[in-house]
């Protein structure tokens, strides 16, 4: 079973600012303004795909 991680990354930014305020912004852009707003790009937790939970937590 695969989780849909959900992160505010710098492209996802970008096209969100594009739609929501019909302008033209880069991904380096958003993360400047990510950085003045407060905030910083979140890169998804990598997991191993067939990892045990229960040997992790040992």
């Amino acid at each position: 079973m695969e989780e849909t991680v959900q992160v505010w990354d710098a492209a996802r930014v970008a096209t969100l600012t594009g739609r929501k305020f019909h302008v033209s912004c880069s991904t380096s852009g958003a993360t400047r303004l990510m950085h003045r707003l407060g905030s910083t790009p979140q890169a998804p937790v990598r997991r191993g795909a067939e990892r045990g939970e229960q040997a992790v937590t040992e």
